[in-house]
């Protein structure tokens, strides 16, 4: 059937329809897919496909591959139909990969074979990347047969159905180690903050490198009413580096911040270091930003209890070790900024204020060695600790009696805090 005759048909029976009100319920209307050829039954479509039925093992790999090195896998391919079938595996080349794949870095033994019913070939891959190729990832495919996926469009590249991914990862040992991955601080507007990025050269030559905002990087915050503007623009930001990081040597770039005065909000970029190193990716060498713009409260949290018998009353709160502060040291940020949380503190009762005596403050935290940035074997002494959480705990007792209270917590550079309330019959 041709599109003329087609349209010809479908214009009749919807002309059928408006001209009979009723006729909507009694013609009975196909379920076809209109394709450029014509019309197909979607169910005949895929129960009259003659395709070879392989089973391919491992379905997918992942290597990792230095310039001028190779590496292989070997699939095992069982031939489920009940007909001989013969495969001859080919490269692929998938359009989503970030990087082209070259179908001439691999090398498949044997050619081909032909594989008798319910018995297995073994097929060995061979993957060799050439000294020049670029840094990064790369995906393809490894086609045993030419059977596709039929769709009832026409597709650019064909859906190979005995096939298996292959993921490639194309690198070389960093000459540059960042050892300050993240700048996350909580800071208050109309005062300025200093951070520094470590930047430490292992090569035996001096790379270039030039620190900027990065456009590409540039983030929105999303709130429950939707995407916010940042806190402050990209203005606000000041970097001072060197060109060049010698070899052996360390560098030091220098971020400072003036943070506007009335900003409310956060702020969330990056900073691309453009290490002129193609051991660095481009997504490896940026440092990622995250400023929050503490609001300090004027108000005290309160909260009201009763107690039933005389005796002391015991308050003990505590700043949450997952807290902005913890999260901080967590990413691995520059924390000499931060001040450690505090509470002000009251209690009252019936008669008035009641007086309170701090009994003690403990300060808590976790430590890891080498987490977060590098292996403890490749930090020196001074960068090894790594703070994964802290809390600060203050514990206050007063003089109880039966009756109605209200406790008043003020925190003070503590965006999270818990409270313990104990009360009981005097000695």
């Amino acid at each position: 059937m041709n599109k003329h005759i087609t349209k010809i048909v479908l214009g009749l029976l919807i002309m059928s329809i408006i001209a009979v009100p009723n006729a909507a319920a009694e013609v009975p209307v196909p379920e076809l897919i209109m394709i450029d050829e014509g019309m197909i039954d979607p169910d005949s479509m895929y129960m009259d496909m003659d395709f070879a039925r392989l089973q391919i093992n491992p379905g997918y790999s992942n290597m990792q591959i230095k310039p001028g090195n190779s590496d292989e896998v070997t699939v095992t391919v069982t031939n489920k139909d009940n007909e001989t079938i013969t495969a001859a595996p080919f490269v692929s080349v998938v359009t989503y990969s970030d990087n082209l794949f070259e179908k001439s870095w691999v090398t498949i033994t044997p050619v081909s074979a032909d594989i008798a019913p319910d018995t297995k070939q073994e097929f060995l891959i061979e993957v060799n990347i050439p000294q020049d190729a670029d840094i990064g990832h790369y995906s393809t495919s490894i086609a045993f047969t030419d059977d596709v996926m039929p769709t009832p469009y026409p597709t650019p590249y064909p859906d190979y159905l005995n096939s298996m991914h292959l993921s490639v990862d194309v690198w070389t040992p960093p000459n540059i180690r960042i050892q300050t991955p993240f700048l996350h601080d909580r800071v208050k507007s109309g005062e300025n903050y200093d951070y520094k990025i470590k930047l430490e050269n292992i090569a035996d030559k001096d790379i270039s490198i030039n620190p900027e905002i990065s456009d590409n990087n540039r983030m929105y915050d999303f709130g429950p009413f939707g995407s916010m503007s940042p806190a402050f623009e990209d203005d606000a930001i000041t970097i001072t580096a060197p060109s060049v990081v010698k070899a052996g040597e360390t560098a030091i770039i220098n971020v400072h911040l003036e943070v506007p005065d009335d900003s409310k909000g956060s702020y969330s970029g990056g900073i691309d270091l453009n290490i002129d190193d193609p051991s660095i990716r481009e997504w490896d060498g940026q440092v990622q930003m995250n400023f929050e713009v503490w609001i300090q409260p004027t108000e005290p949290y309160t909260k009201t209890f009763t107690t039933r018998t005389d005796g002391p009353v015991t308050i003990e709160i505590s700043s949450n070790p997952f807290s902005e502060y913890a999260y901080a040291m967590w990413m691995g940020a520059d924390t000499q900024n931060q001040e450690e949380p505090s509470f002000d503190v009251t209690l009252e009762n019936e008669s008035g204020e009641v007086k309170m005596t701090l009994v003690k403050t403990t300060c808590t935290g976790k430590v890891s060695l080498g987490m977060s940035n590098f292996p403890p074997w490749e930090s020196d002494s001074t960068g090894i600790y790594q703070d994964l959480s802290a809390s600060y705990t203050e514990e206050y007792s007063a003089s109880g009696a039966a009756g109605d209270w209200t406790l008043g917590i003020l925190p003070d550079n503590a965006d999270m805090f818990s409270y313990t309330i104990t009360f009981g019959p005097g000695e």
